[in-house]
């Protein structure tokens, strides 16, 4: 357990930074490759703790993995869906994302599996999930009760199901995509609500056949073998939020952030801060790549507080403490409306959030399906602060820090190598005091 002490003066950002490659991507292609025939090479890959878990995870299962850290490559020898046997349990830490993604894979194979999990995947119920994948013909039975550890055998006969969404998971849809590719007849997902998409559009890249729609996505059987491919990593977009947020609200600020992923599910927190008034440009647009990407420039400027609709709340679900802390300084009031399916999927994260956030002087009223959030609120440090071991809230915090110049400590600073490891002697780098 390490602190952070935060310094006594206030900062405005200036300068350039490039954000590390998107780990939502990243993921994605790490089990995509492993899972294809052939060689797969991915370019722009920043190691952290999470996607060190999901390299790890996928070598015991039989792909050759190979980093190179001074040029940020990975080259991928995969299996073909021939999945290595084990006798040792699959750890896969706390790594949600890794969990429903490794679930749908599992489902598809023939050897049986234990998957064992963190403290905070051990006591997440995974029950939709699991009925799920048991309707498709696979064996997923918990140890104990709902949650990991879980045994998984699965079949090689997998039937598509039909799912009608009751809560909007990016999580769960895409399980049942990495289950569905492998299965014998189409599987049907009716969304209640668009999600993320970085599943599909990276199965179709190597050779799904995923049909998406406003409000279905159809999953057909794969009558060839995915393939291995060549990848571009953009900017990790959630790490970008950072520096938006910091200088938006820090005056005198000016940043450039290039080449940040764009993908327009992932995209929500800028148009919130344009509803909100903020005017960022985008320069230099990807023409031809997989997952588009661009130049961000950002200046500091006013908000003012919104209304923010429950068909906008998927798109913002990693930067809804970022947003809380935005519409803090914003003038009036923001309402973050039908939070309730993000309640059920991050319900940790918006209770430490409001509680350290009040810490700091920011109040904000939490109720089970929205959050209201009264603007210009003053900073008024009234005790340190703690990360929860939320890589998320531990970089807001630190945001938080510049807009004031009373300093306080920030515990357990080291949740941020979850996602981005240098994010701190990157954020010095942009910064200059006023």
């Amino acid at each position: 357990m390490f602190d952070y002490n935060t310094r006594p003066r206030k900062f405005k950002f200036l300068g350039e930074i490039n954000v590390p490659g998107d780990k939502s991507i990243a993921h994605r292609a790490i089990i995509l490759g492993a899972l294809a025939d052939g060689v797969t090479q991915i370019s722009n890959f920043t190691y952290s703790d999470d996607l060190a878990v999901t390299a790890k995870v996928f070598k015991e299962l039989g792909a050759k993995i190979h980093t190179e850290m001074s040029n940020k490559d990975m080259i991928i020898k995969g299996v073909n869906h021939q999945l290595k046997e084990l006798d040792q349990p699959l750890n896969i830490d706390n790594v949600g994302t890794l969990e429903s993604l490794l679930l749908g894979v599992l489902a598809s194979s023939t050897n049986e599996y234990t998957v064992q999990g963190g403290n905070y995947l051990s006591g997440r119920s995974i029950d939709r999930l699991t009925r799920l994948l048991s309707g498709m013909g696979g064996q997923i039975v918990p140890t104990t009760e709902q949650v990991l550890p879980i045994r998984v055998k699965g079949s090689n006969n997998l039937q598509g199901i039909t799912y009608q969404q009751d809560i909007s998971s990016a999580q769960i849809k895409s399980s049942l995509i990495m289950a569905g590719i492998y299965a014998k007849t189409k599987t049907t997902i009716i969304r209640k609500l668009p999600t993320r998409d970085h599943t599909e559009v990276l199965a179709n890249y190597f050779g799904a056949d995923i049909v998406t729609k406003p409000d279905v996505i159809t999953v057909n059987p794969n009558h060839s073998d995915l393939q291995g491919q060549n990848l571009t990593i953009p900017g990790d977009f959630s790490s970008a939020a950072f520096y938006i947020v910091g200088a938006l609200l820090s005056k005198g600020s000016k940043i450039t952030l290039p080449k940040v992923g764009l993908n327009l599910t992932r995209i929500g927190m800028l148009k919130v801060a344009e509803q909100m008034g903020a005017k960022i440009s985008i320069e230099n647009r990807s023409v031809k790549s997989v997952e588009p990407y661009g130049d961000l420039i950002i200046e500091s400027q006013k908000l003012h507080g919104i209304k923010i609709t429950a068909k906008q709340v998927p798109f913002i679900i990693d930067e809804i403490p970022l947003v809380a802390l935005m519409a803090s300084q914003a003038s009036g009031s923001t309402v973050i409306e039908g939070i309730h399916d993000v309640h059920l999927q991050i319900s940790d994260r918006i209770r430490n959030m409001r509680v350290e956030l009040a810490k700091l002087g920011i109040v904000m009223q939490v109720n089970d399906d929205s959050i209201v959030i009264q603007g210009e609120q003053t900073i008024k440090v009234k005790d340190d602060v703690d990360s929860h071991n939320d890589h998320r809230i531990a970089m807001m915090l630190c945001i938080a820090s510049i807009l004031t110049a009373t300093p306080f400590k920030i515990k357990n600073i080291e949740a941020i190598d979850i996602s981005y490891p240098g994010f701190i002697s990157d954020l010095k780098k942009v910064l200059v005091a006023k």
